[in-house]
């Protein structure tokens, strides 16, 4: 048995063919979401949120998105002052997000405006009008300064706030409204990286030995030429 077939090269043409496709292979780029909900916040409300940074033992962080989603729950009790009530109870609310970490301020904001049909309401009596909208709003970061500040060791976070402001109003006849824990917004805030991975280790290894075996082959079969 000679060199060639101990290290089970057959022909030049194999070792060739290794060698092109593992230089052919290109990086992926995969995705990471790390999402938190806020659950029920009242309007005019601050709170925080604790999202990971992205670990760069993955890769190479490439791109970030900051993505905020709320729904925001209507249920007013309306009480006639003067005859009948023909109207609803409208809700502007906005839901903004800041990062001190990238010093901007505010990174994003979302409003959400929840407008439920009209509803009658009978003189003497008491109502309600219902309803819900919602809305997203996202966020990129590509910046070097922006990546940098987002990646981290395994464990690291980062810390964004997060403020629900709204405003109620009764839109038609005179009218008194209960709004007392009736008015909420349910939010969701997500941190979503693309990377690129870092390459398996065997998979790095296997590249450098068949390129050292493709060139072996070639310099070999140069000195018998």
């Amino acid at each position: 048995m000679n060199v060639y077939q101990k290290l089970g090269i057959v022909g030049g043409s194999l070792s060739f063919a290794v060698v092109s496709q593992c230089f052919s292979v290109q990086a992926a780029t995969l995705t990471q979401t790390y999402t938190v909900d806020l659950g029920s916040q009242p309007l005019n409300s601050n709170t925080n949120v604790v999202l990971p940074k992205f670990n760069s033992l993955l890769g190479t962080l490439l791109r970030a998105y900051v993505t905020v989603k709320s729904t925001v729950n209507n249920s007013v009790s309306i009480t006639p002052l003067t005859g009948d009530f023909m109207g609803t109870a409208a809700i502007n609310a906005s839901i903004a997000v800041n990062i001190p970490l990238l010093k901007v301020d505010p990174n994003l904001t979302l409003s959400v405006l929840a407008s439920p049909p009209e509803t009658r309401i009978a003189s003497g009596g008491t109502g309600s009008v219902s309803g819900s909208a919602s809305g997203t709003v996202s966020k990129s970061y590509d910046l070097p300064q922006f990546l940098s500040a987002l990646t981290g060791c395994d464990g690291d976070t980062f810390t964004a706030g997060v403020a629900t402001t709204g405003l109620t109003q009764i839109l038609g006849s005179p009218a008194r409204g209960s709004f007392g824990g009736k008015v909420v917004a349910n939010t969701t805030v997500s941190a979503i990286y693309e990377y690129e991975p870092v390459p398996e280790p065997m998979t790095a290894v296997g590249t450098f030995v068949a390129a050292g075996m493709g060139l072996w082959w070639k310099r070999k079969a140069a000195k018998k030429v």
